[in-house]
């Protein structure tokens, strides 16, 4: 699945496993992101939601608190002027936002310090155990909530056959989104 990757992309550092475009898309989608907006993302990674993102906000505010983790952000989004990246604890964050989005596995404790920050959350999360805590906290504190958990089939196609591949990348990670009431 790796052409599924925008060729900038493929030049990336990678230190982490990354969020792919078959869950980058619904993100997208349902915050229905413009240039009017600006992010916070907690847990950047190697950047490849970072990347989609900075192509459609007005600032991204990157948080990530492992220094190699951090280095390879700064290196990988270099060409984008509207991102600042901090190597600092998310719980830290203290932007007023659109949205937040997640990707740690320290989300609960993140949680409780950013909801009067932002209208809508996000976290990517693989465990469903996860989603589940995640959306109830949310549900508890004014957020509609819903767990999302998007795929993408490719399939194998020529004249005489069309049927999908036989080994798929599934599962990713479950997305939660939630929405101030």
């Amino acid at each position: 699945m790796k052409f599924f990757l925008h060729p900038d992309l493929k030049q990336f550092k990678r230190s982490t496993a990354v969020i792919l475009p078959k869950d980058i898309g619904p993100i997208i989608s349902i915050l229905a992101l413009s240039k009017d907006h600006e992010v916070v993302e907690i847990g950047g990674g190697s950047g490849f939601l970072s990347f989609y993102l900075a192509r459609i906000v007005k600032k991204l505010y990157i948080y990530e608190k492992r220094e190699d983790f951090y280095k390879n952000l700064i290196h990988n989004l270099k060409n984008f002027n509207n991102v600042e990246i901090k190597n600092e604890d998310g719980r830290n964050a203290k932007e007023n936002a659109y949205a937040y989005i997640i990707d740690s596995s320290e989300f609960m404790d993140i949680l409780p310090n950013i909801l009067e920050k932002s209208n809508w959350i996000v976290l990517y999360l693989p465990q469903i155990v996860q989603a589940r805590d995640a959306a109830l906290f949310l549900s508890k504190h004014s957020y509609k909530t819903w767990i999302v958990r998007s795929y993408l089939e490719e399939w194998d196609f020529d004249e005489k056959i069309l049927k999908p591949k036989n080994k798929q990348l599934t599962h990713t990670a479950f997305l939660v989104f939630g929405n101030k009431i």
